[in-house]
């Protein structure tokens, strides 16, 4: 657990001399937190749950704009918690113990068409980051290379399975033609790959550059999975967003994390240095790729400039692409996920976006 408090950040911040002229504005001082806070002073708090630990690049604008103090900035006040897996982070907002999270529209679609009282309020990411990590000796490359072969992944029947079918689909090949075995999905279950236990795994981006940079035999690629539609978007309840002081919290929210993201973008010239040392020096955040300037610029690349912004451009930070979001609807439904026949127009709104 991560709680962002009023002021804790203006040392550490002034403290990189690098990071001064992009963070000058962004310290967690209480004059900067009184701009969202109705000019009190006071910062609101709210909860925000993750639907894995904050152990990942994956989770760089909720760490970012926590270090950063872009949150006190906007006047709140965040407790960032995980929870193992989207199921457990949806559970959390329906129980009212959170706010906010985050999850992807394989997952999210379901309880939606089952009714939930959810509603998306931004688009976090346009595509998956998965990526399946096999050997010199048998690389797979594609859904065509998988046929009769067994690939690994955290847990059956999650996430990752559910973007594996989907590529098979879109290339013609029997899911039955391959097996699935859950595996840790870290870089010590390579080895399940050298002894042919398993033609390949599906990690996260942080977790196969890793590999790859100790491991001159890994072959690391999407393999087809990363076509898949898989679109990450900020969630609230219902409830949330028809309490004026909470919908408030959410629109703060969504604004500090905005920011932080155009800001780790606008650092690429910089090879993503304030960033990277901004979340060091906080001392809330410890993973291995954070600790590994190679691996780190590698990851925030791919993120800046293929995951966080749409593909065609056209689409603003955090603004939806509402045919991209039809298009992964009828997706699912086609790949027997949905029963199909809802709106999912209905399940999205911009209202609570930061203008402008």
């Amino acid at each position: 657990m991560v709680t962002a408090r009023r002021g804790r950040r203006a040392g550490a911040v002034a403290g990189l001399a690098a990071a001064a002229l992009a963070l000058a504005a962004c310290g967690g001082s209480p004059e900067a937190a009184g701009e969202g806070g109705e000019g009190s002073g006071e910062l609101a708090e709210m909860v925000v749950v993750s639907f894995l630990p904050l152990e990942s690049f994956t989770f760089t604008p909720e760490m970012y704009a926590y270090a950063g103090g872009y949150f006190e900035k906007h006047g709140l006040d965040v407790e960032l918690q995980a929870v193992q897996g989207t199921s457990a982070a949806i559970q959390a907002l329906l129980g009212g113990s959170a706010t906010l999270t985050r999850a992807s529209t394989v997952d999210l679609f379901p309880p939606l068409e089952q009714g939930q009282p959810l509603t998306a309020v931004g688009t976090m990411a346009y595509k998956s980051n998965v990526r399946v990590v096999s050997s010199t000796e048998n690389p797979v490359e594609s859904p065509a290379d998988m046929a009769g072969e067994t690939i690994g992944m955290g847990s059956i029947g999650g996430t990752s399975e559910k973007l594996l079918n989907l590529a098979l689909d879109a290339e013609g090949v029997p899911r039955d033609e391959v097996a699935r075995q859950a595996v840790p999905v870290t870089a010590a279950a390579f080895e399940l790959v050298k002894q042919e236990h398993l033609a390949g795994y599906i990690v996260s981006l942080d977790t196969s550059m890793q590999i790859a940079q100790q491991n001159e035999d890994a072959v690391v690629t999407d393999a087809g999975l990363g076509g898949s539609p898989d679109i990450q978007t900020w969630i609230a309840t219902e409830d949330t967003l028809a309490d004026p002081e909470q919908a408030e919290n959410v629109r703060a929210f969504l604004a500090a994390i905005e920011e932080a993201v155009q800001d780790v973008i606008d650092d690429a010239d910089n090879d993503f240095a304030n960033v990277i040392e901004t979340l060091r020096s906080s001392g809330d955040f410890t993973f291995a790729a954070l600790d590994d300037d190679e691996v780190a610029q590698g990851v925030l690349e791919i993120y800046t400039s293929q995951t966080w912004v749409s593909p065609d451009g056209d689409t603003a930070l955090l603004e939806n692409d509402l045919d991209a979001w039809q298009s992964a609807y009828d997706t699912y439904v086609e790949a027997g996920f949905l029963e199909g026949g809802a709106d999912p127009g209905e399940w999205i709104t911009e209202e609570y976006l930061p203008e402008g």
